[in-house]
């Protein structure tokens, strides 16, 4: 059973967007978001089954050198750092009856959906140039049931398989999450091509704006209706799988 689910034209359309926004930022000779296209539009063109889509950790997605970009141009940091993405996502197309918000009296009808079944995990890792050990390294995941922690988190912890603190985040899809990679390494840069009046900024712009007023409305309605503390109310909390469709 999906934990979340998107429709398909919105994740290979963010990637579209993220491909245009991020082809100045990203080592062209690391992997290729194409492939992440790839492998969605196959599970489209055969309308149905099961992939573990993967960017493999001996071949990340790999920034270009950040030369003080992490900080804003006022403070003139020249500290010369990259960061690697890898990452796992277990996914799988199926039809799911949806219904029309517009016409919520119509019956739901089927609609071929992508979603997230198990592990859903994206790494980032921070290095200097020419290092071999990261100087920052956190995990963006999305939990299960049984998780103790939000079911969209974070934890950054040395030891990995000691993961807390796990923070809470408003990324769902490994795109969003590295998005937020690159809104850190590249303030100003970042900031600057996502507020383009361009289709790529424009429709990252849109997708994300959607999915972040969806996820808020859920949590203030978890807030408003907590009987104990409104943290452990959204701790414990799974949004509906179909919350962003």
């Amino acid at each position: 059973m999906a934990n979340l689910l998107f429709r398909p034209a919105d994740l290979l359309s963010e990637i579209e967007a993220l491909k245009g926004l991020s082809a100045s930022f990203l080592d062209p000779t690391s992997y290729q978001l194409e492939q992440l296209a790839g492998d969605i539009q196959g599970l489209v063109t055969q309308k149905g089954g099961t992939l573990t889509l993967e960017i493999p950790v001996d071949r990340p997605l790999r920034t270009r050198v950040s030369v003080g970009e992490f900080e804003p141009a006022a403070k003139s940091a020249k500290r010369r750092v990259f960061a690697e993405v890898s990452g796992i996502w277990e996914i799988e197309a199926a039809k799911h009856k949806v219904k029309n918000p517009e016409r919520p009296g119509k019956k739901a009808k089927d609609t071929l959906l992508i979603g997230f079944t198990g592990l859903a995990s994206t790494v980032i890792s921070v290095y200097d140039e020419g290092g071999d050990e990261p100087v920052a390294c956190w995990k963006m995941e999305l939990g299960d049931a049984k998780a103790p922690g939000c079911f969209f988190h974070t934890f950054s912890s040395a030891d990995h398989g000691f993961p807390v603190p796990r923070h809470p985040n408003v990324f769902p899809t490994p795109m969003s999450a590295i998005g937020f990679a690159l809104g850190e390494l590249f303030q100003d840069g970042w900031e600057k091509a996502v507020s383009g009046a361009t289709d790529p900024p424009q429709r990252w712009r849109s997708i994300q704006g959607k999915r972040l007023t969806k996820l808020m409305e859920w949590q203030l309605k978890l807030i408003a209706e907590a009987t104990a503390s409104p943290w452990f109310a959204l701790k414990a909390a799974k949004p509906a799988a179909e919350i962003f469709v």
